[in-house]
């Protein structure tokens, strides 16, 4: 069961659709919506007058899509680690942290060891081949128009299923913290998606990942200080009350892998791994899909060619890595400082995933439930949660644009042929596009666990993107060919692994398993003691009876299955090698003179960056 959110607590909030914060955390319901509404319109206005401001000077498509190449290694670092800083480490590791002590850290390694592959491969050959998005790599030596339809085509799917679950984690934020309805709340948030790419392109974009950067890496870091300030800032200390504390032990305890432990030997155990992650070949699958998956993220690489030379995105990707791992240092002591002052059993009371930890943490740290300064952080802290979701989106947005109207209308429909008017207006066409189909497909995913769709973006990424980038920068027999059919068998194999794998629904399962827990609760009715406690139980089993009995006997999940083909709930292991082997595949089997001849010239601007400028310009 533990393995069953797997995905959903770190990569998305949206994965527990019945995330509330205001009706269930503190009494003062009115003060505290009150407050929200003030933090998060300072929020809302402040990034809104930097985008009225930057939209003053886009002009040409440069200007849109890259900033016209003039953002600074440290902003650039500050923007990236913006994009990259979803909800998911600052809420959903947090909360991981705080019920699984150890496992949850694990996490963390996997999103900060993703930008290793990234300097090391990705960053600089990118930057030096002067380009706008990955269509414009590939083409640099791969057939122009066909290479621009299918990395777009990619791309897309990648960044609308990474953005299809921030969305729905903002607008159920935004509801339950201010008491708007969630469609109204879907709208909001694509609004403001659109408002800051369409009018303010790639320099409103960035500055709004800043300045959610640095709201998330200050506000982690006054929960470090608080947290800490009662032990006098001694980390052995506060390791040693965790180990104390009632709660960690009274949460240890109760799980299904702690046997014959007591006392202190039920804290240390929250420190050590194995509490929650039991399947490695699950974690490495996953693990596997973040770390390749990131260096083929349209979003994080469209941010490569912000700045002027290869050098300055090579220092771009150290600061933003300075930037995370300061900020995931910050969310290991936050996690653990939940479950110290708050404690497992309120914050998975009040979301089964932990997702509420660091907003209850904030709370407690300031005056608790009901005061003035505890409803005042926690209004803070979420108002920093939904500008880390907004930014994400906006990244995102900006990403799924440039592939539409620069791959595919510029690209293969003008074959490259347009003036700067017209690609600034296909851009904003295409935004506008990208956003009507996010807001539509959030709205009909109201109530839904959206967080298989996160593991997919990931999965494409790393099982399509990725081996066609990394094999047409480094390996000389790459043809047009093989990178087709790679991006396009990649995206469908990670698609269709996902259709079958746990992720999805099986009503059959969940029929099954209804019907087990009835017949549990019946087999403890003749034990049970007094009146309250038997209807209590006969309350429980009723339910789960009408469960069952609304779930057709024959019901299949949305591909026709009873139950899932593969046990693997992200297909990173499997679907990233298929990626690799369909581009060494094919192109061994065809012959691309285009491509041959083109080698040596790739070669030499990967690695010097000579013509960048040039292909700037067109």
């Amino acid at each position: 069961m533990r393995t069953k959110h797997l995905l959903g607590p770190v990569l998305t909030v949206a994965a527990t659709p019945g995330l509330v914060f205001a009706a269930e955390v503190g009494n003062s319901t009115i003060t505290h919506h009150f407050l929200t509404f003030i933090v998060f319109g300072l929020v809302i206005a402040s990034t809104l007058l930097i985008t009225w401001f930057a939209s003053r000077s886009n002009r040409t498509a440069g200007d849109f899509y890259t900033a016209g190449g003039g953002i600074g290694p440290a902003k650039n670092g500050l923007a990236i680690a913006g994009d990259y800083l979803s909800a998911a480490a600052f809420l959903g590791a947090s909360g991981l942290i705080s019920l699984y002590g150890f496992d949850g850290m694990i996490y963390l390694v996997g999103f900060f060891a993703a930008f290793i592959p990234v300097l090391l491969f990705i960053a600089e050959p990118c930057r030096n081949l002067g380009k706008y998005t990955i269509g414009d790599v590939l083409t640099m030596r791969n057939s122009f128009r066909s290479t621009k339809a299918v990395s777009a085509v990619s791309s897309v799917v990648v960044a609308l299923a990474y953005m299809i679950p921030q969305i729905v984690g903002g607008a159920v934020i935004v509801r339950a913290l201010v008491g708007i309805d969630y469609n109204v709340s879907v709208v909001g948030v694509g609004a403001l998606m659109l408002i800051y790419v369409g009018c303010g392109g790639m320099k409103a974009t960035t500055w709004v990942q800043v300045i959610k950067a640095v709201l998330l890496i200050g506000a982690s870091f006054v929960l470090v200080v608080l947290a800490w300030l009662p032990f006098g800032f001694q980390v052995p200390s506060f390791m040693d009350a965790i180990v104390h504390s009632q709660f960690v032990q009274s949460h240890v305890a109760q799980m299904a892998t702690v046997k014959g432990l007591t006392g202190d030997e039920l804290g240390w155990r929250f420190l050590e791994p194995g509490l929650f992650l039991n399947k490695p070949l699950e974690l490495f699958s996953l693990g596997l899909a973040l770390v390749l998956g990131t260096a083929a993220m349209p979003h994080i690489l469209m941010r490569f060619f912000t700045v002027k030379d290869a050098k300055a995105a090579r220092h771009s990707v150290m600061w933003a890595m300075l930037g995370i791992g300061a900020c995931h240092l910050f969310i290991v002591v936050i996690g653990f400082a939940a479950a110290y002052f708050v404690g497992a059993p309120l914050i998975s009371a009040m979301d089964k995933g932990g997702n509420l930890a660091a907003p209850l943490l904030a709370q407690a740290l300031t005056g608790g439930p009901g005061s003035i300064g505890g409803d005042l952080m926690l209004a803070f802290i979420a108002a920093v949660a939904f500008a880390t979701i907004v930014a994400v989106v906006a990244g995102l947005t900006l990403a799924a644009a440039s592939s539409i109207a620069h791959d595919v209308y510029v690209g293969a429909v003008r074959n490259g042929h347009a003036t700067e008017r017209e690609q600034v207006t296909a851009a904003r066409i295409a935004t506008l596009v990208v956003g009507a189909i996010a807001i539509a497909v959030s709205i009909l995913e109201r109530g839904q666990n959206v967080a298989q769709l996160v593991g997919l973006g990931y999965a494409v990424a790393a099982s399509a993107n990725l081996p066609a980038l990394v094999l047409t920068l480094y390996w000389r027999r790459t043809t047009t060919q093989g990178v087709i059919v790679g991006i396009v068998g990649g995206t469908l194999v990670a698609i269709a692994l996902v259709l079958v794998s746990p992720n999805m629904t099986y009503p059959a399962l969940a029929r099954q398993q209804a019907m087990t827990t009835a017949q549990h609760i019946e087999a403890k009715l003749p034990a049970a003691t007094g009146e309250e406690a038997r209807q209590k139980l006969l309350l429980e089993r009723n339910q789960a009876l009408s469960i069952a009995q609304a779930i057709p006997v024959d019901a299949t999940s949305i591909v026709g299955l009873r139950e899932p083909l593969i046990t693997l709930r992200n297909p990173g292991i499997l679907s990233i090698p298929v990626g690799f082997l369909l581009v060494i595949l094919v192109s061994l089997m065809t012959r691309d003179a285009g491509a041959r001849s083109r080698w040596a010239e790739l070669v030499v601007r990967r690695e010097t960056g000579i013509g960048a400028a040039t292909a700037i310009d067109h």
